[in-house]
């Protein structure tokens, strides 16, 4: 993946499918290797299970079924156009439904990272659209099983406090935040 990744409004892909309420869209990416590559961004229907009006985004390859693989690696051609793009994606869903955050999980510290670095390389421009936070949360809470007994979790052992992240923030990568949360501004 790339980090040098530039958010430019004006350098999109243009959207070929779009669902009438706005939680898919889908543009096709140039990759690298000379294909492409029809890309998704969607919102879940449903919010967060922990923060109240987040609904996930999630992005990726599109797969026969209709399916988003929010984790392939792809090597695109143009990675600040693919960001630009579900970025544009962001700024349509919620300009129609100002009520509500999207939010997006760095699944990995990779991808956390690359998000975080995303975010502070850009900040000027995202900060024109969004009202940015970012938020730990206990992972593993998230991928338990339910007949797991091993490892209870009590609802105190977590917090999901967004913090506004601040241009220029510095942190380590121990306590890098594992979820972005995005709000229009009015």
């Amino acid at each position: 993946m790339a980090l040098n990744i530039r958010i430019n409004l004006e350098n999109c892909y243009e959207f070929n499918n779009v669902s009438s309420d706005l939680t898919l869209s889908q543009f096709v990416s140039d990759l690298k290797n000379g294909n492409s590559a029809k890309i998704g961004v969607m919102i879940d229907n449903e919010r967060h299970q922990f923060l109240p009006d987040v609904f996930n985004l999630s992005f990726g390859p599109v797969n026969d079924i209709g399916q988003i693989d929010d984790t392939a690696r792809l090597s695109h051609e143009n990675y600040s156009k693919v960001f630009s793009t579900i970025v544009l994606a962001s700024i349509i869903f919620l300009t129609k439904n100002s009520n509500k955050y999207i939010g997006i999980d760095g699944s990995s510290n990779a991808r956390a990272y690359l998000y975080f670095r995303t975010i502070q390389n850009n900040h000027d421009t995202l900060t024109t659209y969004f009202d940015i936070y970012g938020v730990n949360y206990y992972v593993r809470i998230l991928r338990k099983d339910e007949k797991d007994n091993m490892h209870r979790i009590n609802s105190n052992d977590i917090t999901t406090i967004p913090r506004a992240i601040n241009k220029g923030e510095k942190i380590n990568l121990g306590e890098l935040y594992n979820y972005f949360i995005f709000k229009l501004k009015k």
